[in-house]
């Protein structure tokens, strides 16, 4: 009838209470499901108020795909959760000067209300909050678990560290600003110029500065492979799978051993380019190179000592911003390039890092422009050893001239004549067989740092006994619970606020009995939401206290068959459950899949992936703080 309204909110409020009251999308008996499709959305952060319009427009999206699913004949299993623990939460918190746990509570209840009332399909019989403790005193068991394969380890180490957000970052939480969508800024909350060099927070913005503390890490390297293998079964996304590509980022090289004029010593470099190994006129190292001293002859000793201290003050950026005059300092010492018997001096320059490659590069000026710009200001010869496509052979002398590009080899012995493929390779075998050389990979993947000195997160559960050394927490004793404490906002001083609660860190050694401390950092919420797709389909399951997932449900739903989220994860979640899934099959908590209608069988946790995009404003992201 013309001019009737459609009352919305009465039609949407008697659906949704027929479909609960049917139990329409809950299922008592996962195991029994005959023909299961899992579709799972990423859960949100509870980190304001309630919803933005992101979260609507992502969880519709996803919504869509289940509904679909179920009316082609499928027992659709969508849950729903919340990241509650974690940077995004607490400062939240302390922005509105309450505890995280009252806020996630409120915060939590709210967002479930106005879920409902989108109408969408979620078993809300199976929700999972990372910060209660039957869920994080697994995050825990999780981290155990690493600590017995030998995948968990601690050790001091030079990390990012956000100033704003008083903690350490995992390199992969360090973007630039574009990739952050962030405007950049001090530690004071100004506005800074953008520069490519630029490295920032990703949550906040700040640019990251760089502290050496003791912290857990996660050997996320000796999957690197696996990682990136596991890419090609895989149906996802293009720039989600390239941004895994690109920084894992595995090259295939050379590491060569220089000796050292007049000393027992010896000096290694690694090199993707050993086929200009000819051209090769000195050698730089890092600041931090741990032969720096027995290098260093004593007449240039102070010179040394004074760049180092300068260097050690500068930021990471700063060392390795392009375009700047390059600097350095000569150590007295010289190596012995093999393949010509030139003797080439060794300096000490800050664009050159320790935790890249060896922390040495032998410089190759008329083939690398950063090398080129180091002699050019030292005064170091430069050697031509390949010609370009024009022909070239003339001495280079600007850097216009540099050629690292493809070419021909020139004034290099037996590689003259050969294309630089093929002089990699003859180069390489020709190292190797002299002794002088042996092939090694290298990759940009680092380890993942897990510990975070702040207060709202899963505790470590590791002990620190003087006689026994740092000892697991018994999984008997789990969880180890965050204490409810008033003063939980970071220090910025290397310690989480927990390091000020005896109560908390004064404890027993399981093994010794002795006095002990508690590990006070937290862990990193990416390691919350590791596994959160596994703890999905047990929750309320007979066994779902005493066992973070069930292996035969566990077997029916997983892996996921349909993941929707934001390509922002590349390489932050996505990355994180993708090794974690795989150590958790190693270690055989997943047992042996007999699905086959997988692309990728039971290797992966996420065959199919759907980055749903983003509302953009202004230039920027929908978000909460929007």
């Amino acid at each position: 009838m013309l001019g009737r309204k459609f009352l919305h909110k009465e039609i949407e409020a008697k659906w949704q209470k027929k479909w609960s009251d049917e139990n329409l999308y809950t299922f008592k008996n996962l195991e029994a499901v005959g023909n299961p499709f899992f579709n799972l959305w990423m859960f949100p952060y509870p980190s304001a108020e309630g919803l933005h319009a992101g979260h609507a427009f992502a969880s519709t999206g996803s919504d869509i795909i289940g509904r679909y699913m179920r009316m082609n004949g499928f027992d659709v299993f969508q849950p729903i959760g919340y990241d509650s623990f974690g940077i995004h939460s607490e400062n939240y918190a302390i922005k509105i000067n309450e505890r995280p746990q009252k806020v996630v509570e409120r915060t939590t209840k709210n967002y479930e209300r106005q879920m409902r009332d989108l109408g969408h399909g979620y078993d809300w019989t199976r929700t999972v909050t990372t910060s209660d403790p039957d869920y994080y005193r697994w995050t825990q068991w999780l981290f155990i678990k690493m600590l017995e394969k030998g995948l968990a380890y601690r050790k001091e180490a030079e990390v990012n560290f956000c100033p704003s957000c008083k903690t350490v970052l995992a390199d992969e939480q360090v973007m630039t600003p574009a990739q952050a969508g962030k405007q950049p800024k001090d530690e004071n909350g100004n506005v800074v110029s953008q520069s490519d060099d630029l490295r920032v927070c990703e949550r906040c913005g700040t640019v990251v500065k760089k502290k050496n503390l003791e912290q857990w890490f996660f050997k996320i390297t000796e999957y690197a492979d696996r990682l990136l293998e596991g890419l090609e079964k895989i149906d996802w996304s293009e720039r989600v799978s390239i941004a895994q590509r690109n920084w894992i980022d595995k090259k295939e090289g050379i590491e060569i051993t220089y000796q050292v004029k007049e000393s027992d010593e010896t000096i290694k470099v690694w090199t993707s380019r050993p086929d200009t190994n000819f051209g090769a006129t000195f050698v730089v190292i890092s600041p931090e190179h741990p032969q720096i001293n027995k290098l260093t002859k004593p007449k240039n000793s102070k010179e040394v000592e004074e760049y180092v201290k300068l260097s050690k003050s500068k930021s990471r950026e700063d060392r390795i911003a392009e375009g700047k005059e390059k600097t350095g300092v000569f150590t007295g010492s010289y190596a012995i390039n093999q393949l010509t018997m030139k003797e080439m001096p060794i300096w000490v320059t800050d664009f050159v890092l320790m935790d890249v490659g060896t922390g040495a590069v032998v410089g190759v000026p008329g083939h690398d422009l950063r090398d080129f710009q180091f002699a050019k200001t030292f005064g170091l010869p430069v050697i031509r050893v390949v010609v370009g496509s024009d022909g070239d052979e003339s001495e280079i002398t600007s850097e216009k001239q540099v050629q690292e590009n493809e070419g021909k080899m020139i004034n290099s012995g037996f590689l003259d004549g050969e294309e630089i493929k093929n002089a990699i390779s003859k180069m390489m075998d020709y190292l190797e067989s002299k002794g002088w050389g042996k092939r090694k990979t290298s990759y940009h993947l680092r380890d993942w740092l897990v510990s975070r000195q702040r207060y709202w997160g899963a505790p470590i559960p590791m002990i620190n006994c003087q006689k026994c050394g740092w000892v697991a927490v018994p999984e008997k004793d789990l969880p180890v619970l965050l204490p409810d404490i008033d003063d939980y906002k970071p220090q910025g001083e290397g310690k989480g606020p927990l390091a000020g609660h005896e109560e908390f860190y004064k404890t027993k050694c399981p093994k010794c009995a002795g006095d002990a401390i508690r590990e006070t950092d937290v862990m990193d919420t990416f390691v919350d939401s590791s596994w959160y797709f596994l703890r999905y389909p047990s929750v309320g399951a007979e066994d779902s206290e005493n066992l973070a997932f069930n292996a035969n449900i566990t077997k029916k739903l997983l892996p996921v068959n349909l993941y929707f989220g934001g390509a922002e994860h590349s390489v932050l979640h996505l990355m994180y459950a993708r090794f974690v899934w795989m150590v958790l099959k190693d270690i055989g908590l997943l047992g042996n899949s007999d699905k086959s209608n997988f692309k990728s069988g039971w290797d992966e946790p996420f065959p199919k992936f759907f980055a749903h995009g983003l509302m953009i404003k202004d230039g920027s992201k929908i978000s909460k703080s929007r």
